[in-house]
């Protein structure tokens, strides 16, 4: 049930409380406006053609009249109060206004009207009745206190309360009494003609609904326009970890994380990189080590780079079937550990130029580079490798991988394509531990410009088109809204890689202590998951899969 606070001077005992109740609607009542009696000099009533009054408040403090003047009222609530006393009235508009009621109360030239009224009250009715020709007297019968102090507890303790949806100001007035009393601008308001909206604009409230006339239905209507009778609280399911865990849209789990390592040849090789905290590159037997341990904590697979000892400019090493890739490889896929294996497909890491790709002067060559791709491929998936992954962005290098492994009978290897891979900053760090970095130049001839969307969409298309089995975007931060419309668009898996960039900001922003580091990796990672990336590389991958056991 919605909470609406009545702000008119009758307090509980005003007929729109119980006019919103009845429609469903919690009232709190606090009049951020009240009358008083004034001390006035009545003249003479009976000697006047016209008695005018505007509200019950006027009509509690007129004398008792026996007759002769005509009756005017400004709105039906006061129509009723005077009718209470015995008086018959004569006129009352159709829409409860000084405009409206002026208009009524007819030949009116060369008439005296007494006008019993506010202290504070509009110009617009007396004004209106004197262009017409009559003859006003303003009878001020009652003061208005815009902001009484009494009410001021009250006011506060209904401002407390978290499901008040809307205020509902009658005057201008109570819009000037609810700010005296402390009352601040954040609710919406709704109000009763274009004064009191002007009123509550001034005062910074956002006008939701402006009744089209002062009764109360009319009131009531436009409470029900702008507030809905039915309580939103999100809130309930928050309450406590069950209930949140219960209802938690997106979980991450171990299997779902592929953990990069980096190879080198030998044995017994450790070399820490200074870029990646806790990461560092490996000989093939202590990667093994490392991944029966990635294993036994269910990650879900690892993706490997090699590092060679030596380098050309051809990049010959990628294809060598005693490089460290397949060497691991051979000896991961040995231990029949339940691991899903996957081998990046490139040559910068063995280029001595650093490059992705053969080149061609200072140009890479697209085309020349795809055979040397396709052998490194399957030279990967020979080794024992489920997965190969192309990620030097040259075109149709999915093509290129698929017809070659097809061709060695490896028609079971996987493709996970590096499909949206932008020219990124967020590189860096992974340069230093793959000593990858290029000698010359950038790579945004090949990679994707970062502030291309629909290209990106396009390359993921074109590779799904060659054979792709996954689609994989990168980096994964900033590419959440491609993972959210490749979910729409694609059927196929959807990976990203969280890079190593990505983990170096977590890494430093928690050494400094300006964050928490679970609390941003896995918040990191679940948004990740909830854009739509069913798989999520990410240097993390052991400290999640540890907290998730616990």
């Amino acid at each position: 049930m919605k909470t609406v606070l009545l702000t008119r001077p009758a307090g509980e005992k005003d007929p729109l409380v119980a006019e919103l109740t009845s429609r469903g609607y919690r009232v709190i009542a606090v009049p951020t406006v009240t009358v008083r009696p004034a001390d006035v000099a009545w003249p003479n009533l009976e000697e006047f053609d016209w008695i005018v009054v505007t509200s019950a408040a006027g009509v509690a403090a007129l004398p008792q009249v026996s007759g002769g003047p005509r009756w005017a009222a400004v709105g039906e609530a006061t129509a009723r109060a005077l009718r209470e006393r015995g008086i018959n009235v004569d006129v009352v508009p159709a829409q409860a206004s000084g405009v409206a009621l002026a208009a009524a109360i007819p030949e009116v030239k060369g008439k005296r009207i007494a006008l019993v009224r506010a202290s504070h009250a509009d110009p617009d009715l007396p004004s209106a009745l004197r262009e017409r020709g009559a003859v006003v007297d303003e009878v001020r019968a009652y003061e208005t206190v815009e902001g009484p102090a009494e009410s001021a507890p009250a006011l506060q303790q209904a401002l407390r309360e978290e499901d008040v949806a809307a205020v509902v100001f009658a005057s201008g007035s109570a819009v000037r009494g609810f700010v005296k009393l402390g009352g601040g601008a954040n609710l919406p308001a709704i109000t009763i003609g274009p004064r009191t909206s002007a009123a509550a604009r001034q005062a910074g409230f956002v006008v939701a609904a402006e009744a089209t006339a002062q009764d109360v239905k009319h009131m009531a209507a436009a409470v029900e326009r702008s507030v809905s009778k039915t309580a939103d609280r999100p809130r309930r399911l928050r309450s406590s970890p069950a209930l949140r865990n219960l209802v938690r849209e997106t979980r991450l789990h171990p299997a779902q994380l592929i953990a990069p390592l980096f190879v080198v040849a030998g044995r017994g090789r450790r070399q820490e990189i200074a870029s990646l905290k806790g990461h560092a590159r490996l000989s093939p037997d202590l990667a093994l080590r490392e991944a029966h341990r990635l294993a036994e904590l269910g990650v879900g697979g690892v993706l490997l780079f090699g590092i060679p000892d030596a380098k050309d400019a051809s990049g010959t090493g990628a294809e060598d079937r005693n490089g460290p890739v397949p060497q691991t490889l051979r000896l991961l896929r040995s231990e029949g550990l339940p691991l899903a294996l996957v081998a990046d497909v490139c040559l910068c890491e063995y280029t001595s130029h650093g490059h992705c790709g053969i080149l061609d002067g200072e140009r890479v060559d697209n085309d020349a580079t795809l055979p040397r791709l396709a052998a490194a491929a399957v030279a990967y998936a020979e080794a024992g490798a489920h997965i190969v992954g192309p990620s030097a962005m040259m075109d149709g290098q999915v093509a290129a991988l698929r017809g070659g492994l097809d061709v060695a009978g490896l028609t079971d290897t996987a493709i996970m394509a590096y499909s949206s891979k932008h020219a990124s900053s967020l590189y860096v760090p992974f340069r230093e531990a793959a000593g990858s970095a290029p000698s010359f130049g950038d790579r945004k001839s090949y990679q994707m410009d970062v502030a291309n969307a629909r290209e990106a969409l396009r390359e993921m298309e074109l590779d799904a088109g060659e054979g792709a089995d996954i689609l994989m975007v990168k980096p994964a931060i900033t590419s959440l809204d491609l993972l959210a419309r490749a979910r729409e668009r694609f059927e196929l898996p959807l990976a990203a890689y969280q890079v190593s960039g990505e983990a170096a900001m977590i890494e430093a922003a928690a050494e400094r202590g300006w964050l928490d580091r679970r609390e941003a990796v896995v918040e990191s990672l679940t948004a990740i998951a909830r854009a739509g990336a069913a798989i999520t590389i990410t240097y993390f991958s052991a400290d999640v899969a540890a907290w998730l056991r616990e």
